[in-house]
């Protein structure tokens, strides 16, 4: 069985992502504030001069943070304000989370405009992604595991369009369902058009960081009512709505929806015998991700490890990380880029018997 995870890296990999035909990009964590400010539809400028304001309010004129440096930095200034007990002039916590909303909402304005928005139009369904369609047609395989850190829906789209015998969205997503899966709605947006497979077959898509198309009533409860929203990337006016965990130091990833998830992915982990890791990185602030690698991966379980990173240093740690599941059957292979990828047939690294 294979495990494929995916990261940031992934979605910027897209076969249609061109700065020359729409500059802004799909974001990664150290570029995320300059991807925000290519947006160039009209209707989020006022959002976008906000949280430019927020940023420069915390960090100044001249500042070089990333997103996740913001999101745990307004965690933590929230965090202290408590523990004193009092708010300074000008620094209140309700300020501060108001900074953090906007914040977010800024991850679904970039995001809508990376993926599904042509001449700053919005769209209803984002660009059709090669490189996302072959790995779904042809190397995917039904009761083949993934773990997304993404909160984009390219893959979700994949699956709807070409996941036919491979994807059943109301099982798929790893959720826990009561006796009639009634506490998930919409999932039949979300399957293929032709046959659909049993829960015992499908192939599942574990977003452990959440998704733009989630909408979770309370993520706290276990058996929460869940709702998969048909168009992830528009809104007609207010707020987007979507449940995620924030980029923040201190994930929210140990209680209700969100903890059955993390354990249905470590269980992932374990089973695994090739893993396939995609544009992540495992980046040293997030201790969460590599955590549950370190605590699930199973001594000298895997035949292949395929890390597909065009960042040596990147590579490295995905090797560190999943050391423990290497043997010296194992066989290895560094790849640069998710088309070479998709270029590379399965029966290079399936095999039965890996050796360097």
């Amino acid at each position: 069985m294979a495990l494929f995870v995916f990261g940031a890296g992934a979605t910027r990999g897209c076969s249609f992502v061109d700065p020359l035909t729409n500059p802004c990009l799909p974001f990664m964590d150290n570029d995320f504030f300059t991807q925000l400010q290519k947006v160039r539809c009209h209707k989020h400028q006022a959002q976008i001069d906000a949280v430019m304001n927020d940023v420069v309010e915390l960090f100044g004129n001249n500042f070089d943070v990333t997103m996740e440096s913001v999101f745990s930095t307004l965690e933590q200034m929230i965090a202290m304000l408590g523990v004193k007990g009092k708010e300074p002039r000008g620094l209140k916590i309700a300020q501060l989370k108001q900074k953090q909303f906007r914040l977010k909402q800024a991850i679904a304005i970039v995001l809508e405009e990376a993926l599904a928005s042509l001449d700053g139009r919005s769209q209803q369904e984002p660009f059709d992604c090669t490189n996302h369609k072959e790995f779904v047609k042809n190397i995917l395989r039904k009761s083949d595991n993934i773990i997304s850190f993404n909160y984009d829906c390219m893959l979700d789209y994949a699956l709807k369009k070409y996941g036919e015998g491979k994807w059943n969205p109301q099982f798929g997503y790893g959720f826990k369902l009561n006796p009639k899966s009634s506490n998930l709605k919409n999932y039949d947006k979300w399957k293929p058009s032709g046959d659909t497979v049993r829960k015992v077959e499908t192939t599942h898509l574990y977003k452990l960081h959440g998704s733009l198309h989630f909408l979770i009533e309370n993520p706290e409860e276990d058996m929460s009512e869940i709702t998969l929203k048909e168009r992830p990337y528009t809104k007609q006016k207010g707020s987007q709505r979507f449940t995620i965990i924030p980029p923040e130091w201190h994930k929210k990833y140990d209680r209700g929806v969100f903890a059955n998830l993390w354990k249905r992915g470590g269980d992932a982990i374990a089973s695994a015998e090739h893993i396939v890791i995609i544009g992540y990185s495992f980046p040293l602030s997030d201790l969460h991700s590599s955590s549950l690698f370190l605590t699930s991966i199973k001594q000298d379980n895997l035949k292949s490890l395929i890390v597909v990173n065009p960042d040596r240093e990147a590579r490295r740690r995905s090797r560190t990380i999943l050391q423990r599941g290497l043997s010296s059957r194992t066989r290895v292979i560094s790849i640069d880029t998710f088309d070479e990828f998709i270029a590379v047939s399965r029966d290079v690294w399936d095999i039965r018997d890996s050796v360097h």
